[in-house]
């Protein structure tokens, strides 16, 4: 039997013992490697294209001139790369800014190491991934069906915003129409009426409108 292939890591953040706190989580898992690091910006691009990592995990505090200006770098050289960002920053607006440069999780350096994990194995499924503390940022409720008639200028049903959720969870399909107990062609259809009424482009623009409308929350 052939062994699965190794996830390899690479970390950028500019404390040492942050560093050092996730290589000794990825060493200790099994099927992880870290292949490189950096404190800083300057030759942070060049490490990641020379490393080839499947993940980079990058904490905002790294030292250079901007970190996000970097990110969007790094989307355009190295485009399969995910990008994993680690930080202690609890903007719900900030998280949103990232999302839709195309970074594909954020966790706070407080979630626990299992979670961290959880992370890099979700983001490799083509899935984003918040840890539970993000996830409880925004408290402001899901709109109710009155409120979305009467406060945005999208028009949805209740099937449309249940979908809606599940899209924001990063479920496929299949995983939605198991759930919703319709047809993954019936879920299909309501994904490309949802990028319509939304004008969005790809997943990642239809989750970042709703969560802006407040039809789900963050």
């Amino acid at each position: 039997m052939l062994n699965p292939p190794v996830i390899r890591i690479f970390i950028a953040d500019s404390h040492y013992l942050v560093r050092q706190g996730l290589k000794t989580i990825f060493s200790a898992q099994n099927g992880f490697e870290v292949v490189g690091e950096s404190d800083e910006l300057v030759n942070m691009l060049d490490l990641i294209e020379s490393a080839q990592p499947d993940v980079v995990v990058v904490g905002l505090n790294i030292q250079g001139v901007s970190v996000v200006e970097s990110i969007e770098e790094l989307r355009q050289r190295l485009p399969a790369k995910k990008i994993l960002v680690l930080d202690t920053n609890e903007d719900a607006n900030e998280i949103i800014r990232l999302l839709s440069m195309g970074v594909h999780g954020y966790i706070l350096k407080q979630c626990d190491h299992q979670e961290i994990i959880d992370a890099v194995n979700t983001i490799l499924q083509g899935k984003n991934f918040f840890c539970s503390n993000v996830l409880k940022l925004n408290k402001t409720p899901v709109k109710s069906l009155s409120q979305v008639d009467t406060d945005s200028t999208v028009r949805l049903s209740a099937r449309e915003i249940e979908i809606l959720e599940l899209i924001s969870q990063g479920l496929t399909n299949n995983e939605i129409a198991d759930k919703t107990f319709i047809s993954a062609h019936t879920v299909a259809s309501h994904r490309k009426n949802l990028m319509k009424k939304f004008s969005a482009r790809n997943n990642v623009d239809l989750v970042i409108s709703a969560i802006k409308e407040n039809f789900i929350a963050f």
